[in-house]
């Protein structure tokens, strides 16, 4: 690895962000594993397929990142308990085939990390997509903000979303 803050090993949750970005950028499957932990889960768009474990991993994200797509990303919340994080980013990514074909996804995402004893953070559940879910969950409910979901499902599990919508419908105010 090299010097380069985004090719290093991250320093903060936030940095695995970056470390992504400049994966797909460069069409580097390896830099983009080198940031999960060996048994790591991933969700991988556009189709939604789940990967467990590097191999997995590599198999179902490397038509994509081979690419070498422009890819951005924002963080814009950190959710930090001792050696665990929660954040959560928007991203957008623009690629195109061999045969001419143009691939433009985004999404809201969350990624679960865990500082390892030498300090640096790795990803352990990554869903890109986890912000179309809970966008999809308000539509099918009809509610947004920080109203209770309930969801259909045996028992008394209720889904409470803690932060307001930052685009509320302004039909269901």
């Amino acid at each position: 690895m090299s010097d380069d803050p985004v090719r290093s090993a991250a320093s903060t949750p936030e940095a695995l962000h970056a470390i992504i970005v400049d994966a797909f950028n460069r069409g580097d499957v390896d830099a983009f594993l080198a940031a999960h932990e060996e048994d790591a889960s991933v969700v991988v768009p556009p189709g939604g397929t789940y990967a467990h474990g590097l191999a997995e991993i590599r198999a179902a994200t490397a038509p994509i990142i081979s690419l070498r797509p422009h890819m951005t990303s924002v963080v814009y919340k950190t959710l930090r308990s001792n050696e665990l994080a929660l954040t959560h980013a928007n991203w957008d990514l623009d690629g195109t085939a061999p045969d001419g074909t143009r691939t433009q996804l985004s999404g809201t995402g969350t990624i679960v990390s865990r500082r390892g004893p030498d300090g640096t953070w790795r990803i352990v559940l990554d869903d890109p997509q986890s912000g179309a879910v809970a966008a999809a969950a308000r539509v099918i409910y009809g509610r947004t903000g920080s109203q209770a979901v309930d969801m259909p499902v045996p028992g008394a599990h209720r889904v409470q979303e803690p932060y307001p919508d930052p685009d509320p419908d302004p039909d269901q105010a």
